[in-house]
């Protein structure tokens, strides 16, 4: 194996390149895990803890479904701010995917209510001590909370198709979206998932709810969810907060040869035919279109004329971009 091949094989098999595909992953094990824990689980105050009781301690591996579920939403939240902080570190935050990140807090924010409806979903001594705490803080009687149950696991059924929803435009806005990482990394993640379920699986519950201290603070759980709200906010507008120079594609319109390979190869369709008048002839000719246009170089390292160029970017990263794209293609 040379050794270009060997560079082309560690950026594939590479995680930090698909810390965004091992993230979706996970989600998908939460669907996964979420469908089957949905169909035992009974979200009525007086049934709810036995039916979790059933879960964790009656049903055929219902401990390694919900240590699965768990698990996966903790590597989720791991793996997607892993993603941001590759993002920000390489820069990949500013305009024009500035809306790719925007997107990416989003999903950010949705997945860290996911998991706090979860555990309060969860109808476990905790969740318990919680939602009566909820319950005191709004005036609705400690054990007459049905409808704050209820209001908390349609959350936490809803916000997983918001993740969903929002996934589309994130998609959508990358240039080349590494929907799922490899095989091999996709078995291996899974393996480790599977791995840790079984060899440390949640406790057994006991058949009452242990409640514990009942001086839970509701402010501080609504003070928590300010401050992860500001942070995130901020995160959403750093690519507003520094200056900078558009990034987009140019043509050459007087050497286009109108070959339109460009075309072809731009993962947004960004670049379009357009008709221009020389020497009193009609010749057809490439354009970009700069508001679809993401900047990611595909159409100057494709462009057979050498006549497109990247405004504000330099070469050194425009060769990287292109080169990540050859390795994706030929291996």
């Amino acid at each position: 194996m040379s050794d270009t091949q060997k560079n082309s094989l560690s950026y594939l098999i590479s995680p930090a390149h698909y810390f965004g595909g091992i993230t979706f992953l996970f989600l998908l094990i939460q669907v996964f895990t979420g469908v089957f824990l949905f169909m035992n689980f009974i979200p009525y105050v007086s049934e709810a803890y036995q039916s979790l009781v059933y879960i964790t301690n009656i049903m055929p591996y219902g401990f390694f479904l919900r240590t699965l579920h768990r698990y996966s939403a903790f590597g989720m939240i791991i793996m997607c701010l892993l993603h941001m902080l590759r993002m920000y570190t390489t820069k990949r935050y500013l305009r024009p995917r500035d809306v790719g990140w925007i997107t990416g807090v989003v999903l950010l924010f949705i997945t860290l209510l996911v998991t706090l409806t979860g555990f309060l979903t969860s109808f476990d001594g905790f969740s318990q001590v919680v939602l009566n705490g909820l319950a005191d803080f709004f005036k609705i009687g400690r054990r007459d909370f049905q409808s704050l149950l209820s209001i908390n696991y349609g959350l936490h059924l809803l916000f997983p198709i918001l993740i969903f929803v929002f996934l589309i435009t994130h998609f959508s806005r990358i240039a080349r979206p590494k929907v799922f990482p490899p095989s091999s990394l996709s078995f291996l993640f899974i393996g480790l998932m599977v791995a840790l379920s079984g060899f440390f699986p949640i406790a057994s519950i006991a058949n009452t709810p242990e409640l514990g201290s009942s001086n839970f603070e509701p402010m501080r759980l609504f003070l928590g969810l300010g401050i992860m709200t500001v942070i995130l906010v901020i995160l959403a507008f750093l690519p507003y907060l520094k200056k900078q120079k558009s990034i987009y594609a140019y043509v050459d319109e007087t050497r286009c040869t109108g070959c339109m390979y460009c075309a072809d190869v731009c993962p947004k369709k960004a670049i379009i035919e357009k008709q221009i008048e020389k020497n009193n002839q009609s010749y057809a000719v490439a354009t970009v279109l700069k508001h679809k246009c993401q900047g990611c170089g595909i159409c100057v390292g494709a462009c057979r004329s050498s006549v497109i160029q990247l405004e504000n970017h330099k070469d050194e990263i425009l060769l990287e971009e292109v080169r990540k794209v050859w390795i994706e293609q030929t291996l």
